[in-house]
């Protein structure tokens, strides 16, 4: 009896498991073409907000070219020599 049971619960859960997969697939492709229409409309409109670069730092004004790529410059090389020197104690302290 306990055996039957048992039996029938398992098949319900597979069934419920084998229905919500299903559903899942089903909600997924629902959404998946719902999204691909409204992410071309926002492709458009990003374009026109801005650079790419100014949504990655959050400025929203234009800055000098020339002065931008001199203080980018000396930062990224100040962050590549702090990464260097924190890779290089990395390295030391496994010895």
């Amino acid at each position: 009896m306990l055996n039957e049971f048992l039996t029938s619960t398992l098949q319900v859960v597979i069934l419920l498991d084998v229905l919500g997969l299903v559903a899942w697939f089903v909600l997924a492709a629902r959404r998946g073409a719902h999204k691909t229409a409204t992410s071309s409309e926002a492709t458009l409109r990003a374009a026109s907000e801005g650079t790419l670069w100014s949504k990655l730092t959050g400025s929203r004004h234009r800055l000098q070219a020339g002065t931008t790529v001199r203080r980018v410059g000396r930062s990224l090389d100040d962050s590549l020599a702090q990464l260097r020197s924190v890779l290089e104690s990395y390295r030391t302290s496994l010895v």
